[in-house]
């Protein structure tokens, strides 16, 4: 039967223990992807919240004041031009 030489088998054991190693790092940083995704899906449905009342008083404005723009500073509404 064939026998590794000491400094093989410590060479093997080295190998053996960094991959262990990279293992566990590997499974933490997909650990914390996946905090990463969660807090993102959080983050897009706050915004699409948003958007969707931004848009929805956009209209009621429009209902009640007519087309136009807003200048966000003073609140003054410029009518749309009719072409």
């Amino acid at each position: 039967m064939a026998q590794l030489t000491q400094e093989e088998l410590n060479e093997f054991r080295g190998y053996r223990q960094e991959t262990n190693k990279l293992a566990g790092v590997l499974g933490e940083l997909h650990f914390q992807k996946t905090l990463i995704d969660l807090e993102l899906d959080k983050v897009k449905a706050a915004v699409q919240a948003t958007v969707s009342a931004q848009q929805k008083q956009l209209k009621d404005l429009g209902v009640k004041y007519g087309d136009g723009s807003i200048n966000i500073e003073t609140g003054e509404i410029t009518p749309v031009a009719a072409n």
